[in-house]
């Protein structure tokens, strides 16, 4: 269901309060006159003027990183005003990935705001690339950011006729505006711009204190996460908030926060009840979700995580980010928590102890009882058929579905020494009915 938001903030309207434009037409010496600030990190060698297939004017700039880690090259101080919004333009082309940053001297974040998205460019056709980003303080020493990373030559990124004015206007729109996305990279169609928007605190980091996740009604694409190390929330907040739309290495989120009002307390929205695999869908980022039956296959890792496996609905890791439990290996689990997207893995973060609730094991949902050990099992399971001699068949599934074992049982022994690490649905059938339960295997 698609919900608005219940409040926005009104801001008053702020004049224009600067404005910059480069077309790289100064080369006083071997780098643009008005570049290469003091926050700048890229070589000067790493700069080259470009007097050919230029978009206006005479001279373009050459920008080489070819490293994962990226550069900033930036302006010459600038005046800029604490709450005002600065629109960023440039045109580019090359092969590399380029986004807009701002150092003003803000108290958090070493002074400088949320870097916007990178804008892959991949062709030496000139392209117009527009972000927003809002100083958080009145600086008369601040500098505008074109940050760099994995650029390829020969032509590595070009960049010309930049342009920087103050004044816009945020955009009112709701969570599920900023998340729903037909992209096959997930990316918001607001990433760059700042929004005014709103929802209630469904979970609070607890471990780093620096994020927080809210919900605007149920359903896909209502819930997001937030990067904000200043502002105190607690869950069943209301809160409105001005703020950057961004994507972090693949996840949604909003940063650089500020004019945050809590308008009241409200119940929580209610959790999805989703399998591992639905988890995984882009549309339930962010959202506040129940993950039902996962049975955990291993300790918890040197990141604190744990991954519940589903006997036919694939598999999730479970996060420490605002609670850390320990698991005991081969007991299941239903997990509520928010689910997100960091290191390019989908998680789920449960919020406190209440949001793990224990199964009674390998039985919990079997079609009829069915006595077998041990459980995980590594390579040998021992069952009490009580067949009596009669025929009995057998079938593996595994947690995707699929049929990986099957065959008649001779014996109340069976082998799973060829089978991964994972969970399983164990089914056998003879005269006496269909039998199932689920299996751990650990070897």
């Amino acid at each position: 269901m698609r919900t608005t938001v219940l409040s926005i903030l009104i801001l008053a309207g702020i004049s224009a309060s600067a404005q910059f434009t480069s077309g790289f037409e100064n080369w006083p010496d071997t780098v643009p006159g008005d570049w290469m600030g003091s926050k700048t990190t890229l070589n000067a060698d790493s700069v080259m003027q470009v007097s050919t297939d230029v978009h206006g004017g005479m001279y373009a700039a050459r920008l080489q990183n070819s490293g994962t880690g990226h550069k900033r090259f930036t302006t010459q101080p600038v005046s800029v005003t604490d709450g005002v919004i600065y629109t960023v333009s440039f045109w580019v082309r090359g092969q590399g990935n380029i986004r807009t940053g701002l150092y003003d001297g803000r108290p958090t974040g070493s002074g400088y705001s949320s870097y916007n998205a990178y804008y892959n460019s991949t062709g030496n056709t000139w392209t117009e690339v527009t972000q927003q980003l809002a100083a958080a303080n009145t600086s008369a020493a601040a500098e505008f950011i074109l940050s760099i990373q994995s650029t390829v030559g020969p032509e590595f990124l070009v960049v010309d006729d930049v342009n920087i004015t103050g004044g816009g206007a945020p955009v009112a729109v709701s969570i599920y505006d900023i998340q729903y996305t037909t992209d096959v990279s997930g990316n918001s169609p607001y990433a760059g711009q700042i929004v005014l928007t709103g929802g209630i605190v469904t979970g609070v980091d607890t471990i780093g204190t620096n994020s927080y996740f809210i919900q605007s009604g149920t359903g896909p694409w209502t819930g997001i996460s937030v990067f904000d190390a200043v502002s105190v929330v607690a869950i069943g907040d209301s809160v409105t908030l001005q703020a950057s739309a961004s994507e972090y290495n693949g996840l949604t989120e909003l940063g650089g926060v500020s004019n945050l009002m809590i308008v009241g307390q409200f119940p929580v929205p209610a959790p999805e009840v989703l399998t591992p695999n639905a988890a995984q869908e882009e549309q339930w980022e962010g959202v506040l979700a129940t993950v039902e039956n996962i049975g955990c296959v291993a300790p918890l890792d040197i990141n604190n995580q744990w991954t519940g496996v589903s006997t036919t609905a694939g598999s999730l890791i479970v996060d420490d980010l605002m609670y850390l439990y320990t698991p005991t290996v081969g007991n299941f689990y239903s997990v509520t928590g928010c689910l997100t997207y960091t290191f390019a893995e989908r998680k789920i973060e449960p919020r406190f102890l209440a949001d793990i609730a224990v199964g009674s094991g390998v039985n919990e949902f079997s079609v009829e009882r069915l006595g077998f050990y041990p459980n995980p099992a590594s390579d040998l399971i021992r069952m009490d058929l009580g067949n009596n001699g009669q025929r009995v068949e057998y079938t593996m599934i595994d947690a995707t579905g699929r049929n990986v074992m099957a065959g008649s049982l001779t014996s109340n022994v069976l082998s799973v020494q060829d089978l991964v690490n994972g969970a399983y649905t164990l089914i056998i059938r003879s005269t006496d009915g269909i039998r199932q339960a689920r299996v751990l295997v650990q070897h």
